[in-house]
């Protein structure tokens, strides 16, 4: 089997963060990681530490997949999301990619 990382970048809503945090943690890490195909997870806070300027996001999270389509696991992500298998928070910042 193929091995892979899927990088994801994320916000809190503004004053939630705490809630965001331990949802983050306690329900939605181990909720990627009961779909086959995810091996591990790990999650960082981001931090203007080049004084750049702001990073745009706050949280970082890598996961580790072993599998041998990772579409096909994406879609299985898909699938779950907003289901009682993967509960989504509203304490996550709706964003759209372009």
């Amino acid at each position: 089997m193929a091995q892979y990382q899927l990088i994801a970048l994320t916000n809190p809503v503004p004053g939630r963060e705490e809630e965001f945090n331990r949802w983050y943690q306690e329900q939605h890490i181990p909720d990627l990681l009961a779909v086959p195909g995810f091996v591990s997870g790990q999650r960082y806070e981001l931090t203007d530490a080049t004084g750049n300027g702001n990073p745009g996001w706050s949280s970082l999270a890598v996961y580790e997949l072993e599998c041998d389509d990772p579409d096909a696991l994406m879609a299985e992500v898909r699938s779950r999301l907003g289901t009682a298998a993967m509960q989504r928070s509203d304490a996550l910042e709706p964003h759209t990619f372009t």
